[in-house]
């Protein structure tokens, strides 16, 4: 699994009927920063073809040798200004139904230890839409997976690190290290800065101390006291993490509410390019990139996700 320094062979997932590749963009800047390998992968999904039924087989293989050349031809296209610029630039292309299912074969084929894709906006207020392929590659992805959009990175770029202390139970107790490694590592590789922030939530707490009477709910018995002692407890765990890492001095931010509520208008503010969050089973980072709470915080987040996941767990959902 990802360590500092960890980006050797980038996997840049292209979209073929996308006029931008951003994921391109950036993979390159992030290849041109750490020396990595850069290797361009379409998996292409032709119904006709693929479940084409009574066609003779000579005439599907022929439409998928003529669909192969184009797709060479398009990552040519993508390719050739990187490589005159002097990165190391492959390309290679397949056809699948499932496109998280290919990725996820050339990940491991290809030895890539970053994958990076490319998230849409759509809808009234541009919010991003994330689809069943990235949320089955948050799920299934075996090495870290970087979901980019639109917004170009700034050029000191903004690493931050959204950790989630205190739940030692639930996830390794490495991991928000990890986390700030892996931020430290990406900020430091592209001359950037970092930050790191944790969100905690006391609503379940204040929601416990509501009393019900004839099925009718009365003001919670809220003890401020008690509301306190869990701010605290957050925040040293908080600082206990941070300690050893110099670099997240004066740049730690300690939120309290839940992280759908807060975290995007804390990323908007600090103007956040890359926001590195982990995942993990039975946890609240769980809950941070599965399910409802992740759709409704991560389609909010403005900047790009760079998804991890500790090494040799997978994701229960």
């Amino acid at each position: 699994m990802a360590t500092p320094g960890f980006i050797k062979h980038i996997l840049a997932v292209v979209d073929p009927t996308a006029e931008v590749q951003h994921c391109v963009d950036k993979g390159a800047s992030l290849a041109r920063a750490f020396g990595a390998v850069l290797e361009l992968y379409v998996c292409d999904y032709q119904s006709g073809l693929l479940f084409s039924g009574g066609l003779p087989d000579d005439v599907v293989q022929a439409a998928l040798k003529e669909r192969r050349l184009q797709l060479v031809e398009q990552l040519g296209t993508l390719a050739g200004p990187l490589r005159r610029a002097g990165l190391q630039v492959l390309t290679d292309c397949s056809f699948q139904e499932r496109l998280h299912s290919g990725v996820i074969g050339k990940v491991k084929s290809s030895g890539a230890d970053l994958v990076i894709k490319d998230t849409h906006f759509h809808g009234v207020l541009r919010r991003a839409l994330f689809t069943n392929s990235d949320w089955h590659l948050i799920r299934e992805c075996p090495v870290p997976l970087l979901l980019t959009k639109p917004a170009a990175w700034h050029p000191h770029i903004r690493v931050a690190a959204a950790l989630d202390p205190g739940h030692v139970d639930d996830k390794p107790a490495s991991l928000d290290r990890e986390l700030l490694e892996m931020t430290e590592s990406l900020a430091a590789g592209m001359g950037g800065e970092v930050l790191a922030v944790h969100a905690f939530d006391s609503l379940p707490l204040v929601a416990g101390m509501t009393s019900v009477a004839n099925g009718v709910a009365a003001a919670p018995l809220i003890d401020v006291g008690l509301i306190d002692s869990l701010r605290q407890f957050h925040r040293a765990q908080f600082n206990a993490v941070l300690a050893g890492h110099p670099a997240f001095e004066g740049r730690a931010k300690l939120l309290e509410g839940s992280p759908v509520a807060e975290l995007p208008g804390y990323v908007a503010r600090k103007e956040v390019d890359v926001l590195v969050a982990g995942a993990v089973s039975r946890s609240a980072l769980h809950r941070l990139v599965t399910g409802s709470t992740a759709e409704r915080l991560l389609d909010r987040l403005p900047c790009d996700i760079l998804v991890f996941k500790p090494a040799a767990r997978s994701l229960e959902v």
